[in-house]
């Protein structure tokens, strides 16, 4: 049976919340508020003010469609907090700011009184600085010198623009941009004397670390908690941080506050508690919604002005900033939590990947990220010292470029589109971002040109073997080979088994994977496997041909229209081009229809109705390979242009792993709807009807039980390795 809800009229709809309110608050109405005579505790309250002018969904003028929004709403709430302390109230801020767009750049030109106002109240009020970042970044997503950078110019910069360099102290608790953290963080913000991290532990899409660890009791709650990863060795203390949403949860602040109390007042909580609240500066919560005076009264629509008057009567309550709180108040228990926490949707990354732009914008900042490390790694092994001031000057110019990119802003959050102005200033960044990266690139072919130039090819058997081409490798983080692509030209491309070997004459066998002719230029490029245990250093090494090629086992690779095989793997296909199964050592790892794409639209799984199966290389030469292609005819009646598909898997002998690479174009539909009709900043034409794509769905055979689940094990870009068990249904049957 379906339920149907029905909208009330307004009438009917306050009437219903009034009795509610009658009914719930009536017998508390005539209830004493719970007094401090009983118990020496406190209720602490901070109030922090997350400020970042430089926005995703808004653009970049001093108006309420820019950053005009965040510095009225500044205002008020500096105003606020001043009107209280002259009553007589103490009431305190806890701000955090990017340096590099807010304090740097925008706040100084368009509206210096806030920094003025922020440095009076820190002087005269106590009012409290933590620190963000300096580029308000994706902290989980960079390397080690990013991040340390982001958090050592927030506290002071070149420009003046740091923390210290501002207000003149830095209280030692860092708020990380969108509550970003990852397993490396917390000993690198030990390093830089910071204490203390305040994450949000909140009841809302916001709660960043709440379903991942143990449920703390209401003192662990409402006090800093002692974080210890045991595979990292890193400690710090977590300030549990709340928003917005929390007040409703427990009603009204007040409500919250008293509820503490009465905790305190029957001894279940022995000591005092902090309620820290914060929420972005910029947000209308802090001046209030524009009510009829008949409903002025609801809690949590007054701003900060009903907040701090909802709770100044009560003498339990005390307001605090951090820095004083936390000086007398140490962690209370201890947790632990291996993921990476984000205050995206589903406690992580979902809602800043889903964005087509992201991938492309990721893509280049790591392209120019790699440039610069291979820069790094040509230089040093070929003793290029010192390096040349041109090139540090240009390797400057690329870190700048991508501490700014890297700005979470550029990524968004929730909708699917940034504003129109973000996308332009995004599409700038990146074309900077891209020509310093052509441009490392460049000096680094030809100082790698001249290098090779002067190399000595080793020695080898004449008669069994020749050298092709010399080349520079960069291994990467991982240190291990994994592929080599090479550019030659194509009379000296010619057939053969390839193997690499280094300037002491150690071989190391490869195989040829792919070859593209470029018949227009005379060239053809060459990708390579590296055989698998097999290390190289950054270095120079030399592509190498055998006379004669070894003819691999009888049966030991095979491709074909309905299966690809070596010793280890086994994929099937059926006569549509699906795969029906990857078995590894007799046990079927992937189910049927992995590894192709698909789309869910209008609530319906859509992929291509027929793919062919070709084989690419059978196997001579040390490699099996098959071509999955064909047309993707897309939804009836809404595509108005079809998609294709053209994906490559390959074998090769004694290595366990199938190589997957390719394209694929989704199907064009139809855009008959429009997101966002009064938010001229983001509409757009959109096909509403799509909902998820899967490029290369992974459909394990594996199976977990509640009590083994699965483990996911992750290795990140600071070089961290840590695991974490999937079970969230612990907190509620229906994630199971």
């Amino acid at each position: 049976m379906r339920k149907r809800f029905t909208l009330l009229p307004l009438h009917r709809t306050l009437l219903l919340l009034l009795i509610g309110i009658v009914v719930l608050g009536l017998p508390r109405a005539f209830q004493k508020s719970p007094s401090a005579a009983g118990t020496p505790h406190k209720v602490h309250i901070a109030f922090g003010f997350h400020v970042n002018l430089y926005h995703s969904f808004r653009g970049d003028t001093n108006d309420e469609n820019g950053f005009g929004q965040d510095i009225r709403v500044i205002r008020h709430t500096i105003d606020a907090l001043d009107r209280f302390n002259r009553q007589g109230i103490p009431v305190r801020g806890v701000w955090d700011f990017d340096s590099l767009f807010s304090l740097e750049e925008i706040l100084p030109v368009h509206a210096p009184d806030i920094i003025d106002s922020v440095q009076r109240r820190v002087r005269e009020n106590r009012d409290d600085v933590i620190l963000m970042s300096y580029n308000n970044g994706m902290a989980s997503a960079m390397n080690d010198e990013e991040f340390m950078a982001s958090i050592q110019k927030g506290i002071s910069n070149a420009a003046g623009s740091g923390v210290q360099d501002l207000f003149g102290r830095v209280t030692p608790v860092v708020r990380p941009q969108e509550m970003m953290t990852t397993p490396g963080h917390f000993e690198r913000y030990r390093q830089l004397g910071i204490d203390y991290v305040s994450l949000y532990y909140s009841a809302t899409p916001f709660d960043a670390f709440r379903v991942f660890g143990r449920e703390l009791s209401a003192a662990e709650a409402h006090n800093p908690v002692q974080y210890h990863n045991p595979k990292t060795g890193e400690q710090i203390a977590i300030v549990p941080t709340y928003h917005a949403g929390d007040l409703v949860e427990h009603v009204s602040l007040r409500d919250w506050a008293e509820q503490l109390h009465q905790l305190q007042s029957e001894g279940r909580i022995d000591r005092d508690v902090l309620i820290f609240i914060n929420f972005d500066a910029d947000a209308e919560f802090w001046t209030g919604a524009d009510l009829p005076w008949h409903l002025n009264w609801l809690p949590n629509t007054g701003g900060i002005d009903q907040l701090v008057d909802s709770v100044a009567d009560l003498d339990f309550v005390t307001f605090s900033n951090l820095s004083d709180y936390l000086a007398t108040h140490p962690p209370q228990g201890s947790l632990y939590f291996g993921q990476d926490t984000a205050d995206g949707s589903f406690n992580g990354y979902h809602s800043w990947a889903e964005k087509a732009s992201a991938s492309d914008y990721w893509t280049r900042i790591v392209k120019n990220r790699r440039a610069d490390q291979a820069a790094r790694a040509v230089f040093a092994a070929t003793g290029l010292d010192p390096i040349p001031d041109d090139f540090k000057q240009l390797q400057q110019a690329a870190f700048d470029t991508r501490m700014r990119a890297l700005s979470t802003t550029n990524f968004g959050l929730a909708a699917p589109f940034l504003a129109r102005q973000r996308e332009a200033a995004m599409a700038a960044l990146l074309e900077r971002l891209d020509g310093t990266t052509v441009r490392m690139r460049a000096l680094l072919a030809a100082h790698v040109k001249d290098v090779l130039a002067e190399a000595t090819p080793p020695d080898l058997p004449a008669a069994a073997a020749s050298v092709v081409e010399p080349f520079f490798y960069q291994a990467g983080d991982a240190g291990t080979a994994g592929s080599v692509s090479l550019t030659l030209p194509a009379s000296r491309s010619g057939s053969g088994a390839y193997f690499l070997a280094d300037n002491g004459g150690r071989t190391i066998p490869a195989a040829v994977v792919k070859r593209v002719e470029h018949p227009e230029r005379g060239l053809a490029t060459l990708t390579l496997r590296v055989f698998k245990g097999h290390e190289m250093p950054d270095g120079i090494y030399f592509l190498c041909r055998r006379r004669s090629a070894p003819e691999p086992a009888d049966g030991q690779l095979t491709a074909g229209a309905r299966v690809l095989k070596n010793e280890f793997i086994e994929v099937r296909f059926n006569d549509r081009g699906q795969v029906t199964s990857v078995v590894q050592n007799g046990l079927v790892q992937l189910d049927a229809r992995s590894l192709s794409p698909y789309i869910v639209y209008d609530g319906q799984r859509n992929s291509p109705r027929q793919l062919t199966v070709t084989p690419e290389q059978t196997g001579a030469g040390g490699v099996a390979a098959v071509r999955i292609h064909g047309a993707w005819e897309g939804p009836a009646g809404a595509t108005r242009a079809p998609g294709w598909v053209d994906y490559r898997l390959s074998l090769l002998p004694g290595i366990p792993y199938l190589f997957v690479e390719g394209e694929v174009r989704y199907p064009d539909t139809y855009r008959r709807d429009t997101l966002e009709v009064d938010k001229p900043m983001l509409a757009r034409k959109i096909d509403a009807s799509w909902q998820a794509v899967a490029p290369v769905e992974l459909r394990f055979a594996a199976r977990a039980l509640t009590k083994r689940p699965f483990v996911i094990h992750k290795r990140n870009y600071l070089g961290k390795e840590d695991a974490y068990a999937v079970d969230y249904y612990r907190h509620s049957p229906e994630n199971l």
